[in-house]
């Protein structure tokens, strides 16, 4: 009986000790990401011998507090709060490419040339009042161009963020390496479990992966065979049992086809991170370089209107009244840069990034087209000079015509104001739901340091009745033998 009893507290003391090393790697990980709280599993050794006594305890397992349905609704909530917080981001840039309101803004550089063509209208022919206008003009023309350079920009770095998929750093080729590392988790997982050893630090390390590439992609899982998980991604495997899927991007940021694929040539919708910087390069940022196309065609189109049926001060005609005039022709106002004509935009073509004032004007400013042309409201006459400004002053009124520059300029601003304020709110809303999801999650499978810390203690408090016993045990053993 003495070896019965020895061996029943020596179980209890192994229990004991597998007690105290679980709460203990338990407390050392409570902070790690991913990390499961890990609980002891006994059960009794049967009963053995005539008397019926139970042989101790053992340990049947150690096994991860988990809960799947939970586990999945913080895998989503990764992948949404990934892609809001980019498309914050993209959207802060945005609007850092349009500072409005401020002096160095483009409503106020247009507000200028307009006071500028206005003050003009009462002086046509002074220099200082022809300089002040084409320099104006220039400001903004270059304002459009830097605006829309910077939206271009933009999207090639957003494109790069993504990268190709393959050694290049970007976002894509760490998906695919953490994609292979679950594959390969899974068959450690399977094989360990297979042979009855502990899994739960690969588990461990797989649900790491899985987050990030929920943050990165907008993954989902589903349990596989023998404690292997499937990835998936809007209905396409990416990870199945020990293969996994390998992504690339195709197109590009310029032509707005920009996408992601697999090996196999199926295009995927992602989602996280990943699918936000794809939706802003082949969306959101062409959609502010179209306005500021839209912009540019407005300004240049119409203003090369009025400065086609105008005259100078001097009396010299607009392209669209010269007739056989054999003298100076006055030239558009705005061209496209390098050219003496403006092209408006087409597919293909972004005279944003283009729109400049006519070289001939910025070297004599004396042609701007101050006068009106002749007709029966003046006395103008081609070739004759002429301190008529109305021309100048119907120039300065386009700050208020409907689908004017100005007009679609703040039209343009103010969506981008109400965006950018969706997308920060959208921001806020996803990383709520994301802690929530993540504590809720943890309130099940995380650490509970008091509850870790009353383990230890119960644990050591039993090793130590275990090893009284095995004393007592030894001592009534001992003087069993000297009284023999």
């Amino acid at each position: 009986m003495s070896d019965m009893g020895l061996s029943i507290a020596a179980s209890g003391i192994a229990a004991d000790t597998a007690l105290i090393d679980t709460a203990s790697n338990n407390l050392s990980n409570i902070s790690t990401p991913g990390y499961a709280a890990e609980s002891v599993n006994l059960a009794p050794e049967a009963a053995f011998g005539p008397l019926g006594v139970g042989q101790g305890v053992v340990v049947s397992s150690v096994s991860q507090l988990g809960d799947m349905i939970y586990a999945a609704a913080n895998v989503a909530a990764q992948g949404v709060q990934g892609a809001a917080t980019q498309t914050n981001q993209v959207m802060g840039s945005i609007e850092s490419i349009f500072p409005e309101p401020s002096s160095s803004g483009l409503s106020a550089q247009l507000s200028t040339l307009w006071s500028d063509l206005s003050a003009l209208s009462s002086t046509p022919n002074q220099v200082g009042s022809q300089q002040a206008v084409v320099g104006a003009a220039q400001s903004v023309a270059q304002t459009i161009n830097s605006s829309f350079t910077q939206l271009s920009q933009l999207s090639t770095s957003l494109q790069q963020q993504v990268g190709s998929g393959s050694g290049d750093g970007g976002t894509l080729a760490q998906v695919n390496t953490l994609l292979a590392q679950v594959a390969g988790l899974n068959v450690s997982v399977v094989a360990g479990m297979a042979g009855g050893q502990d899994v739960n630090a690969l588990i461990d390390t797989r649900t790491a992966a899985i987050n990030q590439l929920a943050t990165d992609l907008g993954v989902n899982t589903t349990p596989g065979a023998h404690g292997s998980v499937t990835v998936m991604l809007h209905g396409v495997e990416l990870v199945a049992g020990d293969v996994a899927q390998t992504l690339s991007s195709t197109g590009s940021a310029a032509a707005g086809n920009f996408a992601i694929t697999t090996g196999n040539g199926v295009n995927v919708n992602p989602g996280g991170q990943i699918g936000a910087n794809v939706a802003a390069v082949n969306s959101t940022i062409p959609s502010y370089e179209g306005q500021l196309n839209s912009i540019a065609d407005s300004l240049a189109t119409k203003l090369n209107g009025l400065q086609a049926t105008g005259m100078a001060a001097n009396g010299d005609p607009g392209a669209a009244i010269a007739g056989s005039w054999s003298g100076t022709v006055l030239p558009p106002f705005f061209v496209d840069g390098g050219s003496s004509t403006y092209t408006p935009s087409s597919p293909g073509y972004d005279p944003a990034a283009t729109i400049a004032v006519s070289p001939a004007l910025l070297a004599t400013p004396s042609l701007l087209a101050t006068a009106s042309a002749p007709g029966p409201s003046n006395s103008n006459v081609i070739g004759q000079a002429t301190l008529d400004g109305s021309n100048a002053q119907a120039m300065a009124a386009l700050a208020t015509a409907s689908g004017g520059p100005d007009q679609l300029y703040q039209t343009m601003v103010g969506a981008l104001g109400t965006q950018a304020a969706n997308a920060s709110a959208a921001a806020r809303v996803a990383s709520n739901l994301a802690t929530t999801a993540q504590n809720t999650l943890s309130s099940i499978t995380g650490v509970d340091q008091n509850a870790q810390e009353i383990d230890v203690m119960n644990a050591q408090n039993a090793f130590q009745a275990s090893s009284k016993v095995i004393s007592a045990i030894t001592m009534t053993f001992q003087s069993l033998l000297a009284a023999v």
